[in-house]
């Protein structure tokens, strides 16, 4: 059944294979998708401390202990002034000429901490924010919103669940492709029904070797859109899904030719 007309079999096969990609890459996007519409963990707001002038590394990296160890700080980082600086022209980005004449050298170390949900009004008013501004070794201390990141959040949500609909349009016509491909491939002809009819084969006689033929085609199928699927993750640098997961994978391409051939199977008894 498998190698009677060979031409109309890789044609076959090849249409089972994009269309399993197509599943595929659909499932590696889903996967992928919440690491890559994570909200950032700024959304709490920030506060940055501007160090004096002759602080040395060693109490500045001690500040930045005490401040990591405060509730509700997320992070507590060292920016050299270096640092700060290119850091300063990356968000200026195209207006960068307005820091023509200043002096990025000048710029003093700063500690950036990074504050957790609901804090930033808290440390507004809390005795950390004077003690700072006291500190001998602090120029200022600037608290700064986090923006209103709701909308973003809410925006990334409908981005998801508009990727998981899609997602799973791409995989529900992928299986019907697949289906559609191994039924017709292994579809009877009329003479051969005849004989078979003639010969009084029973309804199993069909639907069994169907049934194992389109689980054949649905594995090579699966086995060979993995494969493409693994050089385009390789070549895009995206980590790859588990090894349970390509299993399952190819276990339901088998699955599905199964389904395809049994289907023939029963079209060769109703006939």
């Amino acid at each position: 059944m498998l190698a009677d007309r060979p031409r109309m079999a890789a044609w076959t096969l090849a249409a089972a294979i994009c269309a399993l990609v197509v599943a595929g890459a659909a499932l590696v996007v889903v996967d992928h998708i919440a690491d890559w519409t994570a909200a950032p963990r700024t959304n709490g707001g920030s506060m940055v401390v501007y160090l004096g002038e002759g602080v040395s590394d060693a109490t500045a990296h001690q500040l930045v202990a005490q401040l990591g160890r405060v509730a509700g700080v997320d992070r507590a980082e060292l920016v050299a002034p270096g640092d700060a600086a290119k850091r300063l022209e990356r968000a200026l980005g195209a207006d960068a000429a307005l820091l023509d004449g200043v002096d990025l050298a000048s710029l003093p170390a700063t500690v950036e901490v990074t504050l957790a949900p609901g804090v930033r009004d808290v440390i507004s008013m809390s005795p950390l924010l004077g003690a700072l501004r006291a500190n001998p070794g602090v120029e200022d201390v600037i608290v700064e919103d986090g923006g209103d990141t709701a909308k973003s959040s809410d925006s990334l949500a409908t981005l998801r669940a508009f990727v998981y609909a899609g997602a799973a349009l791409l995989a529900g016509l992928a299986v019907v492709v697949v289906l559609a491909a191994i039924r017709v491939r292994l579809a009877e002809d009329r003479q051969e029904r005849a004989v078979l009819h003639l010969l009084g084969a029973g309804p199993m006689f069909s639907i069994v070797p169907a049934a194992l033929a389109g689980t054949a085609l649905g594995l090579v199928a699966s086995l060979g859109a993995s494969l493409v699927v693994w050089i385009g993750i390789d070549q895009l640098s995206i980590s790859a899904p588990a090894f349970g997961a390509i299993v399952l994978f190819v276990a339901a391409g088998a699955g599905v030719g199964l389904l395809g051939g049994s289907l023939a199977g029963v079209g060769r008894v109703a006939r």
